[in-house]
């Protein structure tokens, strides 16, 4: 019985042995980092500050809240391959959805919740920030519907102005659409309207209110 507790004992004291040795040696250390996907997480900063490091004393904490500083980035999980040797990140991001041009931000990607993502090429809205790097969710529903108008019709609104607290679109005609959050209703109107050839001649179209449409003709006519 003693014997075998003297075995026992030791090879626990080998394992506790082996253990502090892989966990503190430099045997075990991470060899590639893989960042999935990489759109807005800083994959250089990510990899460097990774590759070399004991995988067995790996500490994410810093590298999560480091990424959930960024608005853009929701939220990530990490799989250790201990076979490879290999971290994998991946980031859940938040996904551009409709192009704004934002007053003092200029032409920028926003995601469904109105974050404001990155640059972007071509907007045909225009808006203001609700809060810093973002614009209100209304913003968004009213440019998803603007995006939508037909092409024909679009050609003939090409810009939505959301800045001034009611939906304006120069024209012509000129298009008052009335509060931000009504333009998907409103814009529905204004299609059956162009689709019944109501828009020729006109220089004023006013939907902005209920059950009512005002259609005045350009100067001139």
């Amino acid at each position: 019985m003693i014997r075998a507790l003297r075995a026992l004992l030791l090879a626990v004291l080998l394992a506790l042995l082996g253990f502090t040795g892989l966990r503190w040696g430099g045997g075990l250390r991470v060899r590639e980092v893989r960042v999935n996907p990489t759109r807005y997480a800083p994959v250089e900063k990510l990899t460097g500050r990774l590759l070399g490091a004991n995988i067995l004393r790996l500490d994410l904490t810093p590298l999560w809240t480091e990424l959930s500083a960024d608005p853009r980035i929701l939220g990530g999980r990490a799989r250790v391959n201990f076979f490879y040797l290999r971290l994998e990140l991946e980031i859940r991001e938040r996904s551009p959805l409709v192009a704004l041009e934002v007053v003092g931000r200029g032409r920028v990607w926003v995601d469904r919740e109105g974050v404001i993502l990155e640059p972007a090429g071509e907007a045909r809205v225009r808006a203001e920030e609700r809060a810093p790097g973002r614009v209100a969710p209304e913003v968004v529903a009213a440019a998803l519907a603007w995006e939508q108008l037909p092409p024909a019709l679009a050609q003939r609104f090409p810009v939505l102005d959301l800045t001034g607290g009611e939906a304006l679109a120069p024209g012509p005609p000129v298009l008052r659409l009335g509060a931000i959050c009504q333009v998907p209703e409103k814009l529905g109107i204004l299609v059956a309207l162009w689709r019944e050839g109501l828009l020729e001649g006109k220089g004023l179209v006013d939907l902005r209110f209920r059950d009512i449409v005002v259609l005045k003709r350009a100067k001139g006519r």
